[in-house]
């Protein structure tokens, strides 16, 4: 079993890291801001993944009305709050990657004076967009030079490209050894390693992986699996060890906090331009419902069924997840159409788990 983050060590570390003169940049985690770029620079992305505290969320009520994103407004609270790993970020950077990314961003800048690099995201796939999405890159590829006082070399970011890959294809090889019935390995592991990387980076997580021993079980597992979709699951929301808690196992996590970094490798050419690189990848390869018309979310995750053996669909839906609450019922309709059984969670930060229970143990029951 791999252990959930520990807050303090983390803290330590981002210290040592400010100590060695490397700037902490805070991002909202499900954004398309490129992580290659701001390591290159040498600088380390701290994804804002703290999320599943009622209380958090309503302190974020102090500035911003309810009728908002829980998770976004929980970001804000625990700025407010002065949550130790969130007093070490020198700089945020954000977009309008979601209105909950745009409002909080712009809300965390003002009232807790950090400076703000912004990001501004198309919403289609056309070649215009691609071309936008390039500009903007290059425009913060220039701001994060300022900010930290390192240059961007085409070397550096190459090099970065293959470090990244070599993780994605560590987190692909994990989530394989998930779907292995004798692996004792679950999704809330791979989550467990996903939240590690996101506050840490790279060069942490990869050395975590290297020394992972990965045990085997006598006998198969049995457990249904299941895919997640939907909002990404926040470091302090249980859902997933929740679900597991059921004869049941998360065996691909489709969301910003799991498959949708690693899904795909970044395919760069040490000839093209990087900037026109990274805009292919992270604008034609986002797997998000925000984009329009939104066409990757259904067959990946089709495919995804059928790769993994898939028995069930669990559509994660916080509350006032645009992107997501418009995808509801097109989504739910097309699975049902193509007789996968799914189940649709809507829910906040102050919807208990137990409260879920009662449906949770209903859908399983209707599998088997």
């Amino acid at each position: 079993m791999i252990p959930k983050v520990d807050l303090k060590v983390v803290f330590t570390r981002l210290q040592e890291f400010k100590n060695e003169g490397k700037k902490i940049l805070g991002i909202f985690p499900h954004s398309l801001i490129p992580d290659e770029l701001i390591y290159a620079a040498n600088a380390i992305p701290v994804r804002l993944i703290l999320g599943g505290d009622e209380y958090a969320a309503t302190k974020g009520t102090e500035y911003m009305t309810q009728a908002t994103c829980p998770f976004a407004r929980g970001c804000i609270g625990y700025f407010d709050q002065k949550v130790p790993i969130y007093t070490l970020i020198d700089g945020l950077v954000g977009g309008n990657f979601c209105n909950g990314d745009l409002i909080a961003s712009e809300i965390i800048t003002k009232f807790f004076n950090i400076p703000f690099l912004k990001v501004t995201f198309p919403t289609t796939t056309e070649s215009f967009s691609l071309k936008f999405l390039q500009h903007e890159y290059i425009d913060f590829k220039e701001k994060l030079e300022q900010f930290t006082g390192s240059q961007i070399t085409h070397e550096k970011l190459i090099s970065t490209f293959d470090k990244y890959n070599t993780l994605r294809e560590a987190f692909q090889k994990i989530n394989l050894q998930i779907k292995n019935t004798t692996s004792s390995l679950k999704g809330d592991d791979l989550q467990n390693l996903m939240h590690r990387f996101l506050l840490l980076g790279p060069d942490e997580i990869l050395q975590f992986i290297n020394d992972l021993k990965i045990e085997n079980v006598e006998q198969s597992n049995n457990k249904i699996p299941i895919l997640l979709s939907g909002t990404g699951i926040a470091l302090g929301d249980e859902l997933i060890h929740f679900i597991e808690g059921f004869e049941a196992i998360v065996m691909i996590n489709d969301t910003w906090s799991g498959i949708h970094f690693y899904r795909e490798k970044l395919e760069h050419d040490p000839n093209d331009d990087p900037m026109a690189t990274l805009a292919k990848h992270y604008l034609l390869k986002n797997e998000s419902s925000r984009m329009v018309p939104n066409v990757r979310r259904l067959p990946r995750v089709l495919e995804l069924i059928k790769e993994y053996n898939i028995k069930g669909v669990i559509d994660h839906i916080l509350k006032f997840c645009d992107p997501y609450i418009a995808d509801y019922k097109r989504f739910k309709e097309s699975l049902q159409d193509a007789e996968i059984p799914v189940l649709q969670l809507e829910r906040d930060y102050s919807t208990s788990l137990e409260q879920l229970k009662t449906r949770i143990g209903a859908f399983f029951e209707m599998i088997l």
